[in-house]
């Protein structure tokens, strides 16, 4: 087992820092130090290899997120955001990445990494009715944007600021939509 989480533990980082199509499977088991015997052995494919690390990656963030019942969830969920860019890196969205490359080609894959989203939407869509005491789409849609937009506005400004600039701003309509 230790092979296996070492192997997707290993495509993860080189995905992530180089994209998908770019990183041949020679380079994934030099750095997870297996064979490509070893590797096919825990994945029958290269697209198996690659769903593993989205799902690997996605059961990881929404671990690191607060459940969505907890009263500070929006807050913390950008704050979550920002440990989770300065522990694993600020170079973007993995899935949205998976999903420029594969869209075209392999449609489970693309499917998986648009998963993600819908999954995020429907996580911060709960987080706002908790809030709220009840459900508003349109204002969950609002901070699910906002949520979505660190991650480009953290290239430019960085991880710490866009998380907070983030939080507040989702904090500021929630608080008026709580006094309308």
């Amino acid at each position: 087992m230790k092979k296996k989480l070492d192997i997707i533990n290993a495509a993860e980082r080189l995905f992530y820092l180089n994209g998908f199509h770019a990183i041949s499977t020679d380079r994934i088991c030099s750095e997870a130090n297996v064979s490509t015997r070893t590797l096919y052995r825990h994945f029958h494919s290269r697209e198996a290899l690659t769903a593993a690390v989205l799902e690997t990656r996605q059961d990881r963030f929404f671990a690191a997120l607060p459940p969505p019942e907890h009263a500070q969830a929006v807050s913390q969920m950008f704050d979550a955001m920002a440990d989770w860019m300065q522990q694993y890196g600020n170079n973007g969205c993995l899935f949205l990445k998976a999903w420029g490359e594969y869209a075209g080609e392999d449609a489970a894959l693309a499917e998986q990494a648009l998963a993600y989203r819908y999954k995020m939407r429907d996580y911060i869509a709960r987080t706002v009715e908790q809030a709220l005491g009840k459900q508003h789409l349109a204002l969950a849609d609002a901070v699910w944007l906002l949520f979505e937009g660190v991650l480009t506005s953290a290239l430019i400004i960085g991880a710490s600021q866009a998380c907070e600039a983030g939080k507040h701003a989702a904090l500021q309509l929630i608080a008026l939509s709580e006094q309308a």
